[in-house]
């Protein structure tokens, strides 16, 4: 038997099922020829290693090249709290780990390549209430030089400020999780199918895990509501909100919370939440309008609709690009780490 640190094939195999959450069984299955569940437990084990034509029928069958199996682990996964729905099964839950492992890899082995790691700076703070999680919101604002104005686009924020940020495709009841790499390296995955208000505030959401320490026995409700008004305050900050609309009011005008969504990328959701917190608003007037939404679909539609432009994490690419210009790497190596083919890199490469 190998042993598990050398057992490289064994745990690239592992790691290839869970991502695509399959079970020994349904794996077994895929492979042409069929093999049992106690043979894709032995190779996992390294109980057992594939000849040639064994390790091309799983690379085809995980989707997987060859090569594949055979890289190293460089990136370990630990402290991952979860952002979901009620519902998410383990075998989701595994597999979202498994691509969080393996997009890391990825990202920063280009990172070293091209020597263009950045630094976390921020610290944790002890948080145990809504006016401190606001306070230190707008600390954080204050440290990213934010000012009062509304964030264009929250992923270069964090990633500028040494905070990794991955991107996967998962069904709604996915929306995010945060923790750290290698134990140092902060680390925020998000649903790259959430609306562009629901990505920001998800994005804000975990980075509020990361740099809040909330008092020992803080009950997990709590610390979820914490972050939530951290989140809330960094993207649009209580004097704003306050500034735009008033210290106290019963009615507010769809175009009046409109506006503030399309320039802070906040959704209505959000900011009538934040108001009620505020006392802007009641809690009784904020019951009605959760209330309306839930009796007219149209009004609902309308609350929920997107209005902000979409984001997303251009970073990795970029470095890819970069390597490739400056012959760091190959065509190869950069369709590897793309996960795509030679062909497609070297059809999206245009050197000037």
């Amino acid at each position: 038997m190998i042993k598990d640190a050398e057992n490289i094939f064994g745990r690239r195999l592992n790691q290839a099922r869970l991502v695509k959450g399959l079970t020994m069984d349904e794996l077994g299955k895929r492979v042409q020829p069929a093999v049992t569940r106690q043979a894709i437990n032995k190779y996992e084990k390294g109980h057992t290693l594939p000849d040639s034509r064994m390790l091309i029928a799983f690379g085809s069958a995980l989707g997987v090249k060859p090569d594949y199996f055979f890289r190293p682990f460089t990136v370990a996964v630990d402290k991952i709290m979860f952002n979901k729905k009620a519902g998410v099964s383990e075998r989701v839950i595994v597999s979202i780990r498994e691509k969080v492992r393996e997009e890391l890899e990825r990202y920063l082995e280009i990172e070293e390549l091209c020597g263009s790691s950045t630094v976390f700076t921020l610290g944790k703070k002890e948080v145990g209430t809504s006016d401190e999680a606001r306070e230190y919101a707008n600390e954080v604002r204050t440290k990213f030089g934010l000012g009062l104005d509304g964030i264009s686009n929250v992923i270069e924020v964090l990633e500028d400020n040494g905070i990794k940020i991955i991107e996967i495709s998962e069904d709604g009841s996915f929306g995010g999780l945060s923790g750290y790499a290698n134990d140092i390296i902060p680390v925020i995955v998000v649903n790259r199918n959430l609306t562009s208000e629901d990505k920001r505030f998800t994005l804000l959401h975990e980075l509020g895990h990361l740099i809040m320490d909330c008092p020992a026995g803080t009950e997990a409700k709590k610390i979820e509501y914490l972050c939530n008004v951290f989140a809330s305050e960094m993207l649009v900050p209580s004097t704003v909100l306050k500034g735009r609309l008033g210290n106290m009011r019963h009615d507010i005008s769809l175009a009046e919370l409109s506006d503030i969504q399309r320039q802070y990328g906040a959704s209505i959701d959000t900011i009538m939440l934040s108001l009620k917190d505020l006392r802007v608003i009641t809690g009784r007037r904020y019951d009605g309008y959760l209330k309306k939404k839930k009796l007219f679909p149209d009004f609902n539609a309308i609350v929920e609709k997107s209005l902000f432009i979409s984001e997303t994490s251009g970073r990795f690419v970029r470095m890819v690009y970069r390597a490739i210009a400056d012959e760091i790497i190959s065509l190869s190596k950069a369709a590897s780490l793309l996960n795509t083919s030679v062909d497609k890199v070297r059809s999206q490469l245009q050197l000037v």
